[in-house]
């Protein structure tokens, strides 16, 4: 402070009006005025770092929560696929079972299908107007109604089809010019499926092409040319 300054400035010293203390707080005054604002300054610095440090903590707790929810999430989706696999699997391996228990119970059946179907393919026609045939035939036509109920099908085959070694069994061959060499010539017993897989085979006979007729050599007048004729021995009587 400049001596002009000094000079400018009330005193503060002490006089009949004023006391001592009042005398010193007014010469203090001047100089806290000037010091508060380096320390407001101050306070405000130390604030906003205090206010930086938080907002970077929350910044590193939401992007950790963050993280998380996406984890959760990405396991929920994983455990939604694992049940809605599982369930699918459960499904399929229901239906396997319940068509092994179908196959299971046609394979019981089918012997008796079987046996009303030949004797009917050779009932008498004296016999087909009894009522009692007519009983047997609904009888018949029950069993086929419960294989259809399970999904047994039989299977489609006919003269004329080509053979399929994976749904028929061959059992002959039959002589014939009607149906192609190595096709199907005559099915024997049907076959029958379930869900497309063949429960049991087609027993079939297969067409064989006709062989030619061997040629028929014509007959000769020589009795020498048959070899079966030996010449006659000569007589004593003939000897000279």
């Amino acid at each position: 402070m400049t001596e002009e300054e000094a000079n400018a400035r009330p005193s503060a010293e002490w006089s009949p009006e004023t006391p001592p203390a009042e005398a010193q707080a007014a010469s203090d005054t001047p100089l806290a005025t000037e010091a508060a604002p380096s320390d407001a300054s101050a306070a405000d610095g130390d604030g906003i770092a205090a206010l930086e440090r938080r907002v970077a903590e929350l910044e590193r707790e939401l992007a950790k929560e963050r993280d998380a929810a996406t984890d959760y999430m990405n396991r929920w989706q994983h455990a939604q696929a694992d049940f809605a696999n599982y369930k699918r699997r459960a499904q399929q391996d229901q239906e396997q079972l319940q068509r092994a228990f179908a196959a299971e119970a046609a394979r019981v059946i089918l012997p008796a299908v079987d046996s009303f179907e030949r004797a009917f393919a050779t009932l008498p026609e004296s016999l087909a107007g009894f009522t009692w045939i007519d009983g047997v035939a609904l009888i018949q036509l029950q069993l086929q109604h419960t294989l259809d109920a399970a999904g047994v099908r039989p299977l489609a085959v006919a003269p004329g089809h080509a053979f399929d070694p994976a749904r028929h069994e061959a059992i002959g061959e039959i002589e014939t010019a009607d149906h192609p060499a190595s096709s199907v010539a005559a099915v024997v017993q049907r076959g029958y499926e379930i869900a497309g897989a063949v429960l049991r085979p087609a027993l079939v006979q297969l067409a064989r092409a006709p062989q030619p007729d061997a040629p028929v050599s014509a007959p000769t007048d020589n009795p020498t040319d048959n070899p079966l004729e030996a010449p006659a021995a000569a007589t004593p009587s003939e000897a000279p």
